[in-house]
């Protein structure tokens, strides 16, 4: 019987393992506060996460948690000035990562801006987010390539005042790894037809070969 000699381009390596968050605390569940309530916290005291002051609620006032039964209020109960927070984590030079999270408003006119920035300043992605619907969630979801060691996201509010800004499942992974070979092996016909068959097509052949 004659050999066939067929390329194998079909083994492809693509990482299926879960990535794990690099955001510490993204969905602000760690200071967990009273259900149906909200709670102000002053700067550096909501695990993970370092700034200005800001609220957690915890499914408040017909806003259920996008992730979880909480989410940050950006615009913290305070001054009434603009409000940032930000976290830095690890990353590697070269490499690239996904972010998501959900956002939200409490009124309208509302917006903030979100910054993802190298351990040297430089700016690997920035926007700005005023199309966000009155308690109704958005998602959002970008990819950065990183320039050094650590990297920090930034949440900054744009209109001033104690009113609105909700974000919440904030996430941050690195992006799954693909690659391709490509190897030549000698294989009879039959061997040759089983890989170039779908098992659909297979499952067929042995049927009618039972009857």
């Amino acid at each position: 019987m004659s050999k066939w000699l067929v390329v194998l381009s079909l083994v492809f390596g693509v990482s299926t393992s879960a990535h794990a968050n690099l955001i510490l605390n993204g969905s602000f569940e760690n200071n967990d506060i009273r259900s149906n309530s909200w709670k102000a916290f002053t700067a550096g005291t909501v695990d993970g996460w370092s700034g200005t002051n800001m609220e957690l609620w915890d499914n408040f006032q017909r806003l259920n948690a996008f992730d979880g039964s909480q989410y940050a209020e950006l615009n913290a109960n305070g001054n009434g000035g603009r409000y940032s927070i930000f976290q830095t984590f690890s990353t590697e030079a070269g490499n690239t990562y996904d972010v998501s999270f959900a956002y939200a408003a409490r009124r309208s006119g509302e917006s903030f801006q979100l910054d993802i920035l190298s351990d040297t300043n430089s700016v690997l992605f920035s926007q700005v987010f005023d199309d966000h619907a009155i308690k109704s969630w958005s998602e959002f979801y970008g990819d950065f390539v990183a320039q050094t060691a650590l990297t920090t996201i930034r949440f900054s509010t744009i209109n001033t005042g104690t009113l609105g800004n909700f974000v919440d499942d904030i996430v941050v992974t690195a992006a799954p790894s693909f690659s391709a070979s490509v190897s030549s092996v000698s294989v009879s016909e039959p061997a040759s037809l089983a890989i170039l068959l779908p098992l659909s097509a297979l499952a067929l052949i042995r049927r009618k070969r039972a009857k």
